[in-house]
């Protein structure tokens, strides 16, 4: 397939199959709402062409917050100024928006560069706090269906809450919340099934999961692989696959390498998802900087390519390799400074800008 041809998530029809995946940006005033410098980023953006934009994380709750600018869903004020980023992106481009639902879980996981100290300790987290984190969940995305967004999305990777209990290195827990994968998979599936019951049944849900946490453990890429199996059956549309727990910065240098000239960092876990997701769509992210790469990561079975520094580098990419002829590369080069830089400072190419 090329990257031009269209696609439907659930009922919603995208022009291509350019799925920009969400960052954090840390461009939200004090009280987590959406200024007018993040409404211009999601403008540039959808000019640039991608079909699906994916926000970024969003905090679902005040103490899942890890930047001190990060946006706020955990409340309806946030609504009206949240509304003008897809009323931005609709006006902007042809592609469709979600919103990513995050919570930062327990401090020490998640991106080394994340700056909030709050959290929440899922190995000591009574059981009706963690019902209570779930309700949040399902109400921020009854939120982000009000303010206009086209689909739902939700990180469930990188170290984060959903990923702290999908993993045995982190969730010691031996009750309904632990111990064995099914137990370790059911605060998944039960936030799935929380924002469900909030949006309608035609509205998207993309979900984020790892396929390796990389953390030195056999076989966590068949265990992801059922774990995404199990969201598809609960409601998922979409899986867009990563990875990695703690020191991304040094993981992706690591996955480049082995990657080399294939670029993409998670084709292997292609067949694997594949036979577990069915004719869902499947989006692999990680490494994308060619035309070459991102048509052969096509072709191996993804349905969808997620694309994120190139994009912050140059807004403008997708349209960029949408034009025939030769073999179009992204300016960036993995140096990964944007990724230090929003830690405290809002989102930007550092390197050429």
């Amino acid at each position: 397939m090329k990257v031009t041809e269209s696609i439907t998530v659930n009922h919603l029809v995208l022009p291509n199959r350019i799925l920009r995946s969400a960052t954090m940006e840390n461009m939200a005033d004090d009280n987590g709402f959406a200024t007018e410098k993040l409404v211009r980023l999601y403008s540039a953006v959808a000019k640039g062409g991608a079909g699906l934009i994916v926000i970024g994380a969003s905090a679902v709750e005040p103490r899942g917050r890890v930047w001190s600018h990060q946006l706020a869903l955990w409340s309806d004020d946030s609504i009206s100024t949240l509304s003008r980023i897809p009323a931005a992106v609709h006006e902007n481009g042809q592609g469709k928006c979600a919103i990513q639902l995050h919570h930062g879980g327990t401090v020490g996981f998640g991106y080394s560069y994340g700056k909030e100290a709050a959290g929440l300790d899922i190995n000591t987290a009574p059981s009706s706090e963690i019902d209570g984190v779930i309700t949040a969940f399902g109400k921020a995305a009854g939120r982000a269906a009000r303010a206009g967004f086209d689909a739902v999305a939700v990180h469930g990777a990188h170290g984060y809450l959903i990923n702290q209990f999908l993993s045995p290195v982190i969730n010691r827990r031996t009750d309904q919340w632990g111990g064995s994968p099914a137990r370790r998979m059911r605060f998944a599936i039960e936030v799935c099934r929380a924002i469900r019951s909030e949006i309608k049944a035609d509205m998207p849900l993309l979900w984020k999961t790892n396929c390796s946490d990389y953390t030195d453990r056999e076989h966590d890429l068949g265990e992801y692989a059922r774990v995404a199996g199990a969201l598809i059956e609960a409601g998922v549309d979409l899986i867009e696959v990563s990875g990695g727990i703690k020191e991304q910065i040094k993981l992706r240098r690591e996955l480049k390498r082995a990657a080399g000239s294939r670029e993409a960092y998670f084709t292997h876990a292609i067949k694997p998802f594949r036979s577990a997701v069915g004719d869902k769509p499947l989006a692999v992210t990680g490494g994308l900087r060619s035309q070459r790469a991102i048509e052969e990561t096509l072709a191996s079975g993804a349905d969808m390519v997620g694309v994120c520094r190139p994009i912050i580098s140059e807004p403008d990419f997708p349209y960029k390799i949408f034009k025939p002829g030769g073999d179009k590369k992204a300016r960036c080069i993995s140096c990964n400074k944007c990724l230090l830089h929003i830690a405290e400072h809002p989102l930007k190419c550092v390197h050429f800008n």
